[in-house]
């Protein structure tokens, strides 16, 4: 009986101190976080450049307080975790649903800048089908007249630049395959599309040159004379200058004997 009457008198004195104890001590984390640890959790994991794991915290964030005021960080954040990691349709669609769900965002901008990126960074090389680079250049142009004053503004003529080369020189490419087996009023197609679009591109040049050689080899003499002066005029001297030169000498003198050009009419 003694015994037990000092277990229960150890309890009685032991039992509550255990329990100050453990009140003192750290708090067992929460299964669910409130918002705003829930977002400084996400944005610690996207700062540290762990995107899985911030895309996991952002994606618990948007579905738990789909209704907090900043929901439209979070799913800006969530784009640029998966445009980070090269994911640019799922990056794509977070951006579009921004701008769908909160079209006033002060993010808007830089959402709508991000999704024209994403589709540009999607186009392959110049030889290749080139409809994401022409989709990407629409939406930056709309983006320039929608945000005239955006700070990704300048990013955005850059990549504008980019993609009006890449289609020149696809442009172009396609007119030198036509040229080079022979088929030469394709590749005039080709070459005067470059120069007629693209003017301001570094394809405009040698455009010019294999314009003015596919006329001369169609027997088009007075329109391959004046692409190459045209040529001459803005590249007095290069390395093509002497071979120019040479074909403008025996065009004169070819159209100084008489000799028709070759038309449409008596090529049939």
């Amino acid at each position: 009986m003694k015994t037990k009457s000092f277990i229960l008198m150890l309890a009685g004195v032991v039992l509550p101190m255990v329990l100050v104890i453990c009140s003192c001590g750290p708090k067992p984390p929460k299964l669910i976080l409130d918002a705003p640890d829930q977002y400084a959790l996400a944005l610690r994991e996207f700062e540290n450049k762990h995107w899985d794991k911030a895309a996991l915290e952002l994606q618990k964030l948007i579905l738990n307080y789909p209704g907090v005021g900043f929901i439209d960080s979070a799913q800006y954040l969530l784009g640029m975790t998966y445009l980070n990691q090269k994911e640019y349709p799922l990056a794509i669609d977070e951006f579009n649903r921004l701008l769908s769900s909160f079209p006033t965002s002060s993010l808007a901008d830089d959402a709508t800048f991000k999704a024209a990126e994403c589709d540009f960074r999607l186009s392959p090389r110049a030889e290749l089908d080139q409809s994401h680079t022409q989709k990407a250049l629409e939406e930056l142009n709309n983006f320039l007249e929608e945000y005239p004053e955006s700070n990704q503004r300048q990013q955005a003529l850059d990549l504008i630049n980019q993609g009006r080369s890449k289609l020149a020189k696809k442009g172009y490419k396609s007119g030198l395959l036509y040229y080079k087996i022979g088929r030469y009023l394709p590749a005039e197609l080709y070459f005067q599309q470059v120069l007629d679009e693209y003017s301001d591109t570094e394809w405009a040049k040698p455009a010019r040159f294999y314009l003015a050689e596919s006329l001369y080899k169609e027997k088009k003499y007075n329109q391959a004379k004046t692409e190459y002066e045209s040529y001459l005029q803005n590249s007095p001297k290069d390395e093509l200058t002497k071979k120019i030169n040479r074909r403008l000498e025996k065009i004169d003198k070819i159209l100084a004997s008489g000799v028709k050009e070759k038309t449409e009419a008596n090529k049939r």
